[in-house]
């Protein structure tokens, strides 16, 4: 398997070495990726995206995106309440992962691997738009905002659920720091390289975080919900598109 892009911190500045960062990641922990999420957030991650789900008030009637969806718990998750959904990614490999979670009757329900910044659907085509944990992943986050836009329907509505950055400056490093130690042992446990879970840390650094989301929806005249959880752990970020 090629070597991940030499700089994790240098990596995530550039756009194109970003990119190659994140291909690199999920590349190698495709095949175990839902296991690591269990054990570095003792299965709370769970717990989130289906607050993700409860937030975005599901309809029968509803056509959803799962933006980078990877290995498709949240597209799994929005099936059962919706007339389609559509999980879209970058990496092939990841959906490959989603596709073998496919239940019996789930035939409203397809993968399209496609770059968040350039979808290739409709404008005006989905009614939800939801995103768990991949923000910090895209290279070109204004662009991928100005996506989900476009393809909203009049009136829809994004959700996105990912990791925040706390006010409180040493919380923050705290925080990271935990993460970066976990993360390396992780990594080396489960996928043999350390840099494959030192990226979550890392890129939360590099993630303006929340409140700028929140700023950036708002300034594309989107009406915007910022939750934040305890402790700011993780925080929801909604927005509705003018109708």
């Amino acid at each position: 398997m090629p070597a991940p892009p030499s700089g994790l911190h240098q990596a995530l500045r550039q756009e194109t070495d970003k990119q190659r960062l994140v291909d690199w990641v999920f590349d190698r922990v495709a095949n175990r990726y839902d296991l690591g999420n269990d054990v570095m957030s003792a299965g709370m991650h769970t717990r989130w995206k289906h607050r993700l789900i409860e937030l975005a008030a599901l309809r029968p009637e509803h056509r959803v995106l799962d933006l980078a969806c990877g290995t498709g718990d949240v597209t799994w998750m929005a099936a059962p309440h919706v007339a389609e959904v559509v999980g879209t990614d970058i990496n092939p490999r990841m959906m490959e992962v989603a596709e073998e979670k496919r239940p019996a009757g789930s035939e409203h329900v397809r993968f399209v691997t496609a770059d968040a910044a350039d979808l290739p659907f409709d404008s005006d085509s989905f009614d939800v738009v939801l995103c768990g944990y991949a923000g910090r992943g895209f290279p070109d986050y204004p662009g991928v905002l100005d996506e989900v836009l476009r393809v909203l329907k009049p009136g829809g509505h994004f959700w996105n659920l990912d990791f925040a950055r706390p006010t409180f400056k040493p919380w923050d490093s705290v925080y990271r720091g935990w993460m970066l130690v976990s993360g390396a042992a992780l990594g080396i446990a489960l996928h043999g390289h350390p840099k494959t879970y030192m990226y979550i840390p890392v890129s939360m650094k590099h993630y303006p975080g929340q409140r700028w989301l929140d700023e950036e929806l708002g300034a594309r005249g989107m009406e915007t919900t910022l939750i934040e959880t305890t402790a700011q752990l993780m925080a929801f970020n909604g927005a509705r598109k003018p109708a």
